[in-house]
């Protein structure tokens, strides 16, 4: 019993801290370019060979295709919370990964450049930022 009343809180903060998706982020990106890592590379469609897009529905669903193949579909929600780069509390993609699915993301802050520049940034140490632009 005490199990399914934690389970019931955890969901219930879960929901009462995540936020409605803001519009900017709904559609289709395009990869541009990657930066970070242990080692600081930057990477990008041409010296990976390779094209990635990723889209966000207003339906909290998460896509990622690489060269056209499906590499993560799964949930999301977005929360208000303490970011590694920001002393601000600031909005949080977190990704919820479908139940037998071993791949869990890392949460993502994420800011736009522009209207058409989306930046997401791994939420841990030596991780990754990426670059999109919108779909067009």
């Amino acid at each position: 019993m005490r199990y399914f009343v934690s389970i019931v809180l955890i969901c219930s903060a879960i929901l009462l801290s995540s936020q409605s998706v803001p519009k900017k982020l709904i559609g289709k990106w395009t990869w541009i370019e990657t930066s970070g890592g242990f080692a600081g590379e930057i990477t990008n469609p041409k010296t990976e060979k390779c094209e990635v897009q990723i889209e966000f529905t207003k339906n909290k669903m998460f896509s990622e295709w690489k060269d056209k193949q499906t590499v993560y579909c799964q949930k999301y929600f977005i929360k208000t919370g303490k970011s590694m780069f920001s002393e601000q509390a600031q909005p949080i993609i977190t990704y919820v990964p479908k139940p037998g699915n071993k791949i869990t993301l890392i949460s993502d802050s994420f800011e736009f450049k522009g209207k058409d520049t989306l930046i997401l940034k791994n939420e841990c140490h030596d991780c990754y930022t990426r670059i999109f632009v919108r779909k067009k």
